[in-house]
């Protein structure tokens, strides 16, 4: 009996250990109706990451908007009042375009490092994230600047986190990934980064597909093969739909002609993106699945929209846990369904990853 209770517990804290990371985008605190950290009192991810932070040419740290450091981060520290979570900023925000990072990391590693150990001190961070999702950098700058970051943070008692892009593989040096960061946030989706014809947002296989050459599976098993360490990894989810408009009604499937991105979203105002709870309460739009990728999309004349449903989002839970990595991350919390107009609970992204690791 005890033998059994042993590999029950065993089983359970397996189970419960898994990362749930979810990004907070502050722009959402400027939305018509906004986001801000405060609404994530009832979620319960283990680690939160604010995005973000930016960087000048000298390799200071820089504030992107002064919403950040009047409640924004304030806001976002008060989280801790819920649980025992490890609060993170991002460093290269997309609002802050990739080149000065890039540079800075070249040419001013050292007082990049110093930069970003004072910030985390100032702001009362438990780590930060290096946002490298491009390929536009030199793996080899980034590999040294990895290694002096962790070096200082590990004095600090601070964590460092990398984001990539999973099809980028060749962009880094994964060894030295895996020694150095605590965990590697793994963006395995919007493979094309085209809206000239349709693709699935984020093709869990590609075997069988004629329709993604490029998957989830696919680019984590190069990974792995480079040496990428399973218990660093997290499958980064997309909380968004990514839409186009078609070329022709007739023609709607997978891989069609399109002329571009959807409209934007009424909330978001970013064209070629519906967050989910903007999606959820359109009407008329007709579902479909490409059984072989593991995916579904929906249209509607010649609107096409890709996006996670709950039962793509359960295969790629169940893949997190066959597959050994840390957990999964949620990008973003804001595009999530914070106000439940979904009618399936608020934060179901976020909060079907938390019952399904922990069985609730």
């Amino acid at each position: 009996m005890k033998a059994v209770l042993a590999v029950v517990l065993i089983c359970i804290t397996s189970v419960v250990a898994q990362n749930i990371v979810c990004y907070y985008d502050s722009r959402a605190a400027s939305y018509s109706t906004p986001t801000y950290p405060s609404n994530f009192s009832t979620t319960h991810c283990t680690h939160y990451i604010y995005d973000g932070i930016g960087v000048t040419s000298l390799g200071d740290v820089r504030v992107l908007s002064s919403y950040d450091t009047s409640s924004g981060f304030a806001d976002f520290q008060a989280l801790r009042k819920n649980a025992n979570i490890k609060l993170f900023v991002q460093l290269g925000s997309e609002r802050d375009g990739s080149k000065s990072l890039t540079n800075a990391i070249a040419g001013r590693c050292e007082r990049l490092v110093n930069s970003v150990a004072i910030f985390l001190e100032q702001y009362n961070f438990d780590g930060v994230e290096i946002d490298r999702r491009t390929n536009d950098f030199d793996k080899g700058a980034l590999a040294r600047f990895i290694n002096r970051l962790r070096a200082r943070l590990y004095m600090m008692n601070k964590q460092l986190s990398v984001s990539v892009s999973a099809q980028l593989i060749d962009a880094y040096d994964i060894t030295s990934l895996s020694l150095y960061a605590d965990m590697i946030n793994f963006h395995a989706y919007n493979f094309t980064g085209s809206f000239t014809r349709t693709a699935n947002l984020a093709p869990l296989f590609s075997a069988g597909s004629a329709t993604s050459a490029v998957s989830v599976n696919s680019t984590l098993t190069s990974w792995l093969t480079a040496g990428a360490r399973r218990n660093k990894i997290n499958l980064v989810v997309a909380a968004y739909g990514q839409t186009y408009v078609l070329t022709s009604e007739a023609q709607n499937g997978v891989g069609a002609s399109a002329i571009g991105p959807g409209a934007a979203g009424p909330n978001t105002k970013r064209a070629g993106l519906l967050a989910l709870y903007e999606f959820c309460t359109l009407a008329s739009y007709t579902p479909a699945t490409d059984a072989n990728a593991a995916t579904a999309y929906f249209f509607s004349g010649k609107n096409w929209v890709s996006i996670e449903t709950e039962d793509t989002l359960v295969q790629k839970y169940t893949y997190v846990l066959d597959n050994g990595l840390a957990g999964v991350g949620i990008y973003t919390l804001d595009l999530d369904d914070a106000t439940n107009a979904c009618s399936k609970g608020a934060y179901r992204v976020a909060e079907l990853a938390y019952q399904y690791f922990n069985g609730a």
